[in-house]
């Protein structure tokens, strides 16, 4: 009896195992397409900026506050 039970264990730690291997694949993808992301933002934010200080020059304190 304590036999069947500890195989009925074994097989559903193999399970989660699996399970377990498939969530950190997922993951890691999603860890990958979000350091992707946050590059392609700051690359369009600094592409902005440059656009802005070349758009209105001087119209733009040190703070980057528009004047006048």
């Amino acid at each position: 009896m304590a036999d069947i039970r500890n195989e009925v264990l074994y097989e559903e730690l193999l399970k989660l195992d699996e399970r377990m291997a498939e969530s950190e694949a997922v993951m890691a993808d999603l860890v990958a397409f979000m350091k992707d992301m946050n590059r392609e933002l700051a690359e369009g934010q600094a592409r902005t900026e440059a656009l802005k200080r070349k758009l209105f020059k001087d119209r733009f304190d040190a703070q980057g506050l528009f004047v006048g």
